[in-house]
C-alpha cells in the first residue's frame, strides 16, 4: 500500500536528547541541542527475513552535516508516515505505523501507541497544529480523529463511499478544513471531518495530494489512474497537467514561498514544475531507481533536497534536483522524510 504524509513548521527551541531506553540504547538518538535533524520513516527493508544493510526498518535521523542514519525506534516498527505539533511550549513528534500512531513527548527517546482500534496500518497522521488533543490519522479503513489526545477514536467517513484513505492534508489557513485521497476521489470537509464532500478530480486511487502553500486555492492530485490533475479554485474545477499524462505520482513537494513543486513516482525520476504544478518536466531520469516515494526540500536552502526510493533508500541533491548521490540506508523503501527540531 502506497501511502504520503504532511509536515508542519516548527519553532526553534532548544531540545535535548537523552540516551534512547535500555531496550534500544544500542540505537541513541543524537544530541541536537535544539539543531534541526532530518527524519525518516523506513516502511520496509528488502530481504528484512534474512538479514539487511541497516538493521530494521523504523524511524532514523540524521543530525545536520551527519551521514549516517541512526534508528530511535525498535526495529520491528513499520514506519508509513510522520507527523509534528510545536505551539512554543508543547513539541511532540508523531509515527503514523504499522500497528497504530505513536506520540513521543520527550524528542524520540520514547514512545507510546495512542490508538486502540484493530488496524493494520496507520498511513497518515495529521495534528491539529493548534489544539495537541486533536488528531487525525488515515488507514485503510477511513479517516478516523481523537479528539481527547489519543485516548477515544472516531471514524469520520460521512460522505466517503469507501473506506481506504492514503492520505490527509490540512489547509494551512482553516484547520477544520481538510482534504482525503481515498480510492474514488479526493474528498473536502470544512468542518473537522464531520461532513466530507466529493471535489470531483477525476482521479481513481488517489496516491499524491498536495495543497500549494503559495496558493491554497491550488491542490495537485495524482492517482494510477488520469495522471496529475490539478485546480485554482480548491476544487470546483479540474484540469490535466501538462508533461505527465500517464504518470503514476506518489509524492509531491513544494518551495515554500513559489510556484516550484516537484513530484516522483513509478518510474517518472523527478519532475519539476515552475507553475504551480500546471505543467512539468523530467529534470533526473534517476537511473537505476524503479520508483520515488517521498521528496524532501529544505525550507531554508532549497537546492538541498532528499527523495526516498522503493529499495534503494534515500538520494540527496545540494544542486536543486539536477544531479543526486546516495545518502544512506541501502535497500530501505521511504515513506517520508521530514525536518523537524
Amino acid at each position: 500500500m502506497i501511502s504520503r504524509m504532511v509536515n508542519l513548521p516548527a519553532a526553534a527551541l532548544t531540545l535535548l536528547l537523552a540516551a534512547i531506553p535500555a531496550a534500544v540504547s544500542q540505537h541513541a538518538a543524537p544530541d541536537a541541542r535544539g539543531k534541526e535533524r532530518l527524519f525518516a520513516a523506513v516502511f520496509i527493508v528488502r530481504g528484512s527475513v534474512s538479514g539487511n544493510a541497516v538493521g530494521g526498518y523504523g524511524l532514523y535521523v540524521r543530525a545536520p552535516g551527519d551521514t549516517a542514519w541512526t534508528r530511535i525506534t525498535r526495529s520491528n516498527t513499520l514506519a508509513f508516515g510522520l507527523g509534528f505539533f510545536d505551539n512554543g511550549r508543547t513539541r511532540r513528534y508523531y509515527m503514523a505505523a504499522g500497528n497504530g500512531v505513536h506520540r513521543s513527548t520527550d524528542g524520540g527517546k520514547s514512545w507510546k501507541i495512542l490508538t486502540s482500534w484493530r488496524t493494520e496500518e496507520i498511513l497518515c497522521v495529521v495534528p491539529d497544529p493548534v489544539d495537541s488533543a486533536v488528531i487525525y490519522a488515515a488507514t485503510p479503513f477511513g479517516v478516523f480523529k481523537t479528539v481527547d489526545d489519543g485516548t477515544t477514536w472516531e471514524k469520520k467517513m460521512n460522505g466517503i463511499p469507501t473506506w481506504f484513505v492514503q492520505r490527509i492534508v490540512m489547509d494551512p489557513s482553516d484547520r477544520k478544513t481538510l482534504y482525503a485521497a481515498t480510492e474514488t476521489d479526493i474528498f473536502r470537509t470544512t468542518d473537522g471531518g464531520e461532513h466530507w464532500r466529493a471535489l470531483g478530480s477525476g482521479l481513481e486511487q488517489v496516491l499524491a495530494l498536495l495543497q500549494l502553500p503559495s496558493d491554497p486555492s491550488v491542490i495537485i492530485g495524482a492517482g494510477e489512474l488520469n495522471g496529475i490533475r490539478r485546480t485554482t479554485d480548491l476544487g470546483r474545477r479540474w484540469s490535466a497537467a501538462r508533461g505527465a499524462d500517464s504518470s503514476i505520482i506518489y509524492t509531491f513537494r513544494a518551495v515554500p514561498g513559489t510556484n516550484e513543486v516537484y513530484a516522483a513516482g513509478w518510474k517518472t525520476g523527478l519532475l519539476k514544475s515552475t507553475d504551480g504544478g500546471a505543467s512539468w518536466t523530467q529534470i533526473w531520469k534517476a537511473p537505476g531507481i524503479d520508483a520515488i516515494y517521498s521528496l524532501f526540500v529544505d525550507p531554508a536552502d532549497p537546492s538541498h533536497m532528499l527523495l526516498g526510493t522503493v529499495g534503494e533508500g534515500i538520494y540527496e541533491s545540494t544542486d536543486r534536483g539536477l544531479t543526486w548521490r546516495p545518502a544512506g540506508l541501502p535497500g530501505t523503501q521511504v515513506k517520508q522524510i521530514e525536518m523537524y527540531p
